[in-house]
C-alpha cells in the first residue's frame, strides 16, 4: 500500500522495486482515508492508497525495450493504453482528481516495470517520464470532461490548457510547486515568473509570487496596480490558481487567452458586469464555451 502524490516518491518506490528484482504486476486504488480529515479539507492531497502486487522479474533473461516502436509497438503507446484503460475502469470509483492522477501513475508504472530495462535512443527511461506521459493522457482526459467532449485538448492555448488542467485536478487548492514543474513538463508549457509587464506565452503559463505581508499583492500585481497579471500564484513551495477577483481586471477586459474569458465570465468577478469580450480562437471554438463548460462541471470559480 502506498500512498503519496509526489512524481518522486513514486519514482523512488519503483526504482527500488525494479532495482530489487521485482515487477509490478497490478495497482488498485483503495480508499483509506475520510473525506472529513483535517489533512484533506482544502488540500490537494490523496484520500486513497494505491495497492501494489508484485512478482520477481526473470533478471537474466531481460532484453532492453524500446520507448517508441513502429506501429504504435513502443513502451510509450503500451503505457498510453494502459492510462486511458485504467481511466474508464476507475469512473465507477468515483475517485476525487488527485487520486485519479495517483492511480494513473500505478498503471503507467506497472506497465514500465513491465518492460524494465526501457531505452530511447540508447538512453534509459526513468519512472518519472512514464508519470509524465500518464499526465499528459490524464490533462487530456480532464479537459474532455471539463469541457463535455467538446473542445479538445490540442485547441486550446498554451496557458488554457495548463490552467484547466491544473482546475481539473487541483481545483482551487494549494498544490506542491514541483507536481505543477512535473505537470508543466508533461504538457510542454513553461512556467514563467510574472511580472508587472507579463506577456501571455503560447507555450507557457504566467506565475506570480505572493507577496509577504498585509497587502498580500504579488509584487508584478503591484507595478499593475490592480491585481496579478498572470494565472498562477506562488507562494513559497506551494502554488495556486488566482481567484476571480483577485486577478487584474484590465486583464479580464481585455483577454488574451480562454482562460481569461473563463475568468471574466465568473459570476463573482467584477468583469462579469461588463459587456462580454468577443471571442478570441474563433477559428476554433467560441470561447464561451469553456467557461459554460466549467461551470456546468465545476461551478462557477469563486
Amino acid at each position: 500500500m502506498f500512498t503519496h502524490v509526489s512524481q518522486q516518491a513514486w519514482e523512488a518506490l519503483t526504482r527500488s522495486l525494479i532495482e530489487s528484482g521485482w515487477t509490478v504486476t497490478s495497482t488498485v486504488p483503495v480508499a483509506s482515508e475520510s473525506e472529513h480529515s483535517i489533512h484533506q479539507m482544502g488540500q490537494a492531497a490523496a484520500a486513497s492508497s494505491i495497492f501494489l502486487s508484485c512478482r520477481k522479474r526473470d533478471t537474466a533473461a531481460s532484453v532492453p525495450a524500446v520507448w517508441t516502436g513502429m506501429g504504435g509497438a513502443g513502451v510509450l503507446s503500451r503505457v498510453r493504453r494502459a492510462v486511458e484503460e485504467g481511466l474508464k475502469e476507475f469512473e465507477p470509483l468515483r475517485l476525487n482528481p488527485v487520486d485519479e492522477m495517483v492511480a494513473c501513475y500505478g498503471r503507467a508504472l506497472q506497465v514500465l516495470s513491465e518492460h524494465w530495462p526501457v531505452i530511447d535512443r540508447d538512453e534509459p527511461v526513468s519512472p518519472l517520464r512514464a508519470m509524465n506521459e500518464a499526465s499528459s493522457v490524464v490533462a487530456a482526459n480532464q479537459i474532455a470532461r471539463i469541457t463535455k467532449g467538446r473542445i479538445a485538448v490540442t485547441e486550446l492555448d498554451g496557458e488554457t490548457r495548463m490552467a484547466l488542467t491544473m482546475f481539473g485536478i487541483f481545483e482551487l487548492s494549494e498544490f506542491a510547486w514541483d507536481e505543477a514543474l512535473n505537470l508543466s513538463k508533461s504538457l510542454g508549457i513553461g512556467l514563467h515568473a510574472a511580472a508587472g509587464g507579463y506577456e501571455v506565452d503560447s507555450r507557457g503559463i504566467g506565475v506570480n509570487t505572493a507577496a509577504e505581508g498585509r497587502t498580500g499583492r504579488a509584487r508584478g500585481a503591484e507595478v499593475e496596480g490592480h491585481g496579478y497579471a498572470a494565472p498562477l500564484v506562488r507562494k513559497g513551495s506551494k502554488l495556486r490558481l488566482a481567484l476571480a477577483e483577485e486577478r487584474d481586471p484590465r486583464r479580464l477586459s481585455a483577454p488574451q487567452t480562454d482562460w481569461i474569458v473563463s475568468r471574466a465570465s465568473s459570476p463573482n468577478s467584477a468583469a462579469a458586469t461588463r459587456q462580454s469580450p468577443a471571442p478570441i480562437s474563433t477559428a476554433r471554438r467560441p470561447t464561451g464555451e469553456i467557461a459554460s463548460s466549467i461551470f456546468s462541471t465545476y461551478g462557477p470559480p469563486k
